[in-house]
C-alpha cells in the first residue's frame, strides 16, 4: 500500500476513533478528552501497519504501537474498569510468549543448536 492510500486510511481511521470514543468519555478519565480516542487511534493504526506491510520490522513497529495502544486505553479505563486493564496485561503476556515460542522454534528448526555465541559467526 502507497504512501498516499495510507495517509488517506489513517486520516479515516482518526475520523472513525473520535466518532467511536463519543460514548465512551466521562469525566472520570483522568487524561483529558483526548486520551480515549488516541488510544484507539493508536491500536488500529497499530494494526493497520501489520496488516499493511510486507517486511518484519515494520510489522514489529506495528506491534509495538498496537501494545502501546493498548496499554494507553487500560490507563484511560483504569479506575472505572480494572478488568479491561488486566486483560490487557493478560494479552501482552500471551502473545510474548506466542512470538517467542515461535521465534525458538525457527531458530532451533535451521540450526542445529540455539547458543547465542555461536550465532555471531553468522555476517552477511
Amino acid at each position: 500500500m502507497g504512501y498516499t492510500a495510507s495517509i488517506i486510511i489513517g486520516a479515516a481511521l482518526l475520523g472513525l476513533c473520535l466518532l467511536i470514543s463519543e460514548p465512551l468519555q466521562s469525566t472520570h478519565i483522568l487524561g483529558g478528552r483526548m486520551l480515549i480516542p488516541g488510544a484507539l487511534f493508536t491500536i488500529l493504526s497499530g494494526l493497520f501497519l501489520i496488516i499493511s506491510r510486507r517486511k518484519a520490522l515494520t510489522q514489529v513497529i506495528g506491534y509495538l504501537v498496537l501494545e502501546n495502544g493498548i496499554y494507553a486505553f487500560g490507563a484511560a479505563l483504569a479506575v472505572e474498569e480494572p478488568l479491561v486493564v488486566e486483560m490487557g496485561v493478560l494479552l501482552d503476556v500471551f502473545v510474548a510468549v506466542f512470538v517467542m515460542g515461535i521465534t525458538i522454534h525457527h531458530i532451533s528448526r535451521d540450526f542445529d543448536h540455539i547458543d547465542t555465541d555461536r550465532l555471531s559467526l553468522l555476517k552477511d
